[in-house]
């Protein structure tokens, strides 16, 4: 966790970027430990923990290509910026699974300067698009729960962090994580 200190240099800094885009470089080295963390969990959720494949450097250094000059009003806070790194992330991870499973499949080869990046793992493609496809469809039938499990699983937040980041109480974030999972593990149960 990140001290109040930190906190609030990282919220005064994403207000001088809504001014000076340019500044956006500064952000980096403030947030590249909790961004790495975050990268991590992403790929060992997504199932790319083992081997070369999706390197959690190139996964954090590819996120902040994206949102560089997309920093807007919209971002508050260190917590706010984590989520929306996570989000990008995610896409990241879920475009490059559709890649694989493509050229797996005959179709387009995936992007060369992305596998130069990050290898190649065949068999993680259909468990990353399962386990995608499943968190869609908890987000249309139970959207606080999907909001919970991406927090746990994507960021790696525990219950009290889920809690406070979402206005919850400790006890419902802990009774969504149980359910969350267990209905993930009965959605997947195909794809492992």
């Amino acid at each position: 966790m990140s001290s109040q200190s930190d906190t609030e240099d990282i919220t005064r800094l994403l207000e001088e970027i809504r001014q000076s885009p340019d500044q956006f470089e500064r952000l980096v080295p403030l947030m590249y430990d909790d961004l790495k963390r975050i990268g991590h969990n992403q790929r060992a959720a997504a199932g790319y923990i083992a081997g070369p494949t999706l390197q959690t450097t190139a996964l954090v250094n590819e996120a902040f290509l994206k949102l560089q000059g997309r920093i807007h009003a919209g971002v508050e806070n260190r917590l706010h910026f984590k989520r929306l790194m996570a989000k990008v992330m995610r896409q990241l991870i879920v475009d490059y699974a559709r890649r694989q499973a493509a050229a797996k499949r005959g179709g387009p080869m995936v992007n060369e300067e992305w596998t130069e990046q990050m290898g190649a793992v065949e068999e993680d493609s259909d468990f990353t698009l399962s386990l995608e496809a499943s968190l869609i469809q908890m987000e249309k039938e139970q959207p606080r729960r999907a909001e919970v499990m991406v927090a746990n699983v994507f960021l790696g937040c525990s219950a009290i962090e889920i809690a406070e980041m979402l206005d919850l109480s400790e006890r419902t974030v802990r009774r969504e994580l149980q359910k969350g999972r267990a209905w993930l593990m009965v959605e997947l149960a195909d794809a492992r």
